[in-house]
C-alpha cells in the first residue's frame, strides 16, 4: 500500500508542477497557433480555387470557343495540315542556317553571305 501512495504522490506531484503547467501550456499554445494557420491556409487555398475557377469560365472557356470558331473557319484539314507542314519547313531551314552559320563563325570559317 505504501508502494501505490507513494506512486500516487509522485504523478500528483509531476501533475502539479510549475515545469508541467508550463509544458501543457507551451503545447496548447503551439497547437492553437497551427491550427489557425491551418485555416488561413485551407481559406486561402479556397479562395485561389475560386480565383481559378472565374478565370476559367471568364478566360479559356470563351478562348477554346473562339479558337474552335477559327479552326472550323480555316477550311479542310488537308490545307491546314499543308500550310503547318510549309511554315515548319521553313521555321527547320531558317534555324538549320543559323546553325551552320554560328559554327562556322565559331571554327574561323568563312561564313557565306546570304540575300
Amino acid at each position: 500500500m505504501e508502494r501505490l501512495k507513494a506512486q500516487a504522490n509522485q504523478v500528483w506531484q509531476l501533475l502539479t508542477s510549475a515545469q508541467t503547467y508550463g509544458t501543457y501550456r507551451n503545447a496548447i499554445t503551439i497547437t492553437w497557433n497551427l491550427l489557425r494557420e491551418a485555416g488561413i491556409l485551407l481559406g486561402l487555398c479556397f479562395f485561389l480555387f475560386v480565383v481559378v475557377f472565374n478565370w476559367y469560365y471568364t478566360t479559356a472557356t470563351p478562348a477554346g470557343r473562339n479558337f474552335r470558331v477559327w479552326f472550323d473557319n480555316l477550311g479542310s484539314g488537308d490545307q491546314v495540315a499543308n500550310e503547318a507542314s510549309k511554315a515548319l519547313l521553313a521555321a527547320g531551314k531558317t534555324s538549320l542556317d543559323y546553325t551552320l552559320t554560328t559554327a562556322k563563325t565559331q571554327l574561323g570559317l568563312p561564313v557565306e553571305k546570304t540575300k
